[in-house]
């Protein structure tokens, strides 16, 4: 009797246990979601409007605080962005999207990227990819994208000069395992290959005995014996994770300090087939001012409930030469769309009436395609339509109107 009454105690204090971690994890969701939204929407502002700033005369005294502002907020939105996804990473939140992508394109869209830093620090940047690298692959394009930038991110920011070479090649089987990796364990397949990336510095370099710590949370806080670093100390622990969730392995060697770095990550991608290449031609892509003969005097119709989004919205697409009217509720925006409107940006979760029942009555109202207007959705949050909150509606609005309208998609803003 007493084991059982033992028994029962224990039961309950579990289902006490759980009940708490339960809440605790609803929360914590709760809290990510709404600083989802409300970190990242006056960040984006703040980001947009210095760019716009930047367009116009300025003296030099104002040019260069405006671009002390939006390098501060860069860093700023950056490390919003890292707090976020490490939160999301640790739960187990966080999925990749997997699709299909030009290979080639990415790595040259990295060197773009952090060539203006190199150049200003006059640092020679080198890209070398392998004959045998597909053009195209199968995996997580973005978050691929973020881990190449964080690692070269972390070359240039502790290399004061020489260079940077990035080299990316199909990795061997002798070079897959890796007793450093005891857990990484590649599976060969027909349908997959494995990508290795390297990236080598002749920066800073760091001590032996320090490189073990380098993918652990809030890495400079920690006792390390070569002060020489500054950040957020989450990049690294984050690539560390994406690798992970790519089914790969990340390292760092270095010889010593003054003897610079080689960041090496191995992620395993999908080989496209070749009518899935043959379409990736045919998607339209607008790159920089190119856009700009496309949008010339396009009429659009901005609908947002917030009146810094609304401005920043407008002060964007104005820059692009559209034609913009703005206004700021769900009745709004059914008095004053025409058909000489093409586009109608909205966002997707506003008092009142949301942008899904916008939708729907806009769907009810032009019954044709060549009347209806492309409807784009804007959200702060990054979360894909998950069946939550704003997240449902816009889900619910790509499944109802993919089909009737040209496409209803969602633009992190």
């Amino acid at each position: 009797m007493r084991a059982r009454d033992q028994l029962m105690e224990q039961n309950v204090a579990l289902d006490l246990a759980r009940r708490e971690a339960e809440t605790a994890i609803r929360a914590r969701n709760d809290f990510l979601g709404v600083m989802n939204h409300e970190m990242r929407t006056p960040m984006h502002a703040i980001i947009a409007l210095s760019s716009l700033i930047q367009e116009t005369e300025l003296t030099p005294e104002q040019r260069l605080m405006v671009e002390t502002v939006l390098k501060s907020s860069n860093l700023l939105a950056t490390l919003i962005n890292d707090v976020l996804d490490l939160s999301r990473l640790e739960d187990g939140s966080l999925e990749l999207d997997i699709g299909t992508f030009n290979l080639n394109g990415m790595f040259k869209e990295v060197i773009n990227l952090i060539k203006p830093i190199a150049s200003v620090k006059k640092l020679l940047i080198s890209l070398n990819m392998a004959a045998d690298l597909p053009e195209y692959a199968v995996g997580d394009e973005r978050r691929l994208m973020q881990t190449i930038l964080n690692v070269a991110g972390n070359a240039l920011k502790f290399s004061k000069e020489g260079s940077i070479s990035i080299a990316a090649c199909i990795a061997k089987s002798d070079s897959l395992r890796d007793a450093r990796a005891p857990d990484f364990f590649p599976v060969y397949g027909a349908d997959h290959f494995y990508l290795r990336v390297q990236v080598k510095d002749t920066g800073l370099g760091i001590n032996l005995q320090d490189i073990p710590y380098l993918f652990n949370k809030f890495a400079q806080t920690q006792p390390l014996s070569s002060k020489n670093v500054n950040g957020t100390g989450l990049g690294l622990a984050i690539c560390k994770r994406f690798v992970s969730l790519m089914k790969g392995h990340i390292w760092i060697e270095s010889e010593g300090l003054g003897k610079g770095c080689t960041a090496i990550f191995i992620v395993k991608l999908g080989i496209a087939n070749q009518s899935t290449e043959s379409e990736q031609h045919f998607i339209p892509k607008l790159h920089g001012n190119h856009a700009l003969a496309t949008f010339q005097g396009l009429k659009v119709l901005v609908i947002d409930d917030n009146g810094v989004s609304r401005m920043v919205t407008k002060g964007l697409l104005v820059h692009l030469g559209c034609d913009v009217t703005v206004v700021s509720s769900g009745k709004d925006c059914l008095r004053s769309v025409t058909p000489e409107h093409k586009v109608v940006f909205m966002d997707v979760s506003m008092s009142g009436m949301e942008g899904y029942e916008v939708a729907v009555r806009l769907h009810e109202r032009f019954s044709t395609r060549h009347e209806r207007p492309l409807l784009v959705a804007l959200t702060g949050s990054t979360d894909r339509p998950s069946g939550r909150g704003s997240g449902d509606a816009l889900g619910r609005t790509v499944e109802t109107f993919h089909g009737g309208c040209e496409f209803f998609t969602q633009i992190a803003l």
